[in-house]
């Protein structure tokens, strides 16, 4: 069964959790993992990316962002993000960045989910987290 994390920055670091999905991307691409970052829309996957490129001096994490149905190329990154469920079927982790739970989150052995000190970020993710607990997952909760 998949299993959930949820990383909750500090309350006083509103957008704090696109740092910490970098480091936990970093952290599960250095692991071995493949990785599918899901994020509401292509301005906020443009977005990931850059923070990917920036979020720590000399660090270097392959990825990709996804352009709508563009086939992936041959050697594509362990790391893919996007905006709609075209998460391939070998990669191992899902990063939530999405409001939203994902339909697909089954075809991944983990899910990360984000949580930054806005409200509505926060309002959310209890939604998400209380979803993910009526049906069984397994959860853990990280106050970072």
């Amino acid at each position: 069964m998949t299993k959930i994390d949820f990383y909750i920055a500090p309350d006083n670091q509103q957008n704090n959790a696109l740092t910490i999905a970098c480091r936990v991307a970093e952290k599960a691409w250095r692991r071995g993992h493949s990785i599918y970052v899901h994020t509401d829309n292509q301005q906020m996957a443009e977005q990931f990316d850059e923070k990917l490129w920036s979020f720590r001096p000399n660090s270097f994490v392959p990825h990709r962002v996804a352009h709508g149905t563009e086939p992936a190329p041959e050697n594509i990154p362990d790391i893919l993000i996007g905006c709609d469920e075209n998460a391939e079927p070998s990669h191992e982790v899902l990063l939530n960045l999405s409001k939203q739970t994902p339909a697909f989150l089954g075809r991944f052995e983990r899910v990360a989910e984000f949580v930054d000190g806005h409200e509505e970020a926060k309002v959310k993710s209890r939604e998400r987290f209380k979803y993910y607990k009526t049906r069984g997952y397994p959860l853990d909760v990280h106050h970072l």
